[in-house]
């Protein structure tokens, strides 16, 4: 459901923005979203609630980067406010929005204790790790508004959903994770979707819808 990305985003694009795309490269999204599908699955299994809230992040991250992108394209914005600018302000604003129902959900005093209890547990490896973490995942979503601020918004999901051909090729590399043969050719065909796409993208130029 998440290998979907790009569809819930040509949809929002045509929303917000009124770009349409020509009919190839739509197509090209197929493949993308099969190969990507069949390289994560592990477990088949199906939920009504794990269907709703993959599509709601679907919705949310598609909608994040097409409005971000309609944003950014306006020049009511204010001044300096490139894609690096833009993130961090959005960061702000999102923890200052959620800080309160954090403290509502877990007040102080369970985070500290909890905070205590896993320094005792994990100590210095523990406090590296957490650090790490933020650290990483802060670059990337930086490093992704930077994509944003180059790229459509359905480039920029069709870049967000092949990460997970990246992230098994890697667990391949590094864990030594065993590849089966149905995650090798799901790999192999959202990489040919993948340059489907380029090219589709680079022979067809979009129009806008007013």
């Amino acid at each position: 459901v998440k290998a979907s990305e790009p569809v819930v985003s040509s949809f929002l694009n045509y929303l917000f923005i009124g770009e349409v795309l020509a009919w190839p490269v739509y197509a090209s999204l197929l493949p993308i979203i099969g190969g990507v599908a069949l390289a994560s699955a592990k477990e088949l299994s199906f939920t009504w609630l794990g269907f709703g809230a993959a599509m709601l992040s679907n919705l949310g991250s598609a909608g994040r980067a097409v409005y971000s992108k309609k944003v950014m394209g306006s020049a009511s914005i204010g001044k300096n406010m490139d894609a690096a600018n833009t993130f961090s302000i959005m960061t702000i604003m999102g923890s200052l929005m959620l800080l309160p129902i954090c403290l509502f959900i877990e007040p102080p005093g369970a985070v500290i204790a909890g905070f205590r209890a896993a320094c005792a547990s994990g100590g210095r490896d523990f406090l590296l790790h957490m650090f790490g973490s933020g650290l990483f995942y802060y670059l990337y979503n930086e490093l992704a508004f930077l994509a944003l601020g180059r790229l459509d918004p359905v480039s920029h999901a069709v870049v967000n959903t092949m990460k997970r051909v990246v992230i098994v090729a890697v667990a391949i590399a590094v864990f030594r994770t065993p590849v089966t043969a149905l995650g090798a050719a799901g790999s192999a065909i959202a990489v040919v979707g993948t340059l489907l796409y380029s090219l589709a993208k680079n022979k067809y130029k979009a129009s806008v819808v007013r």
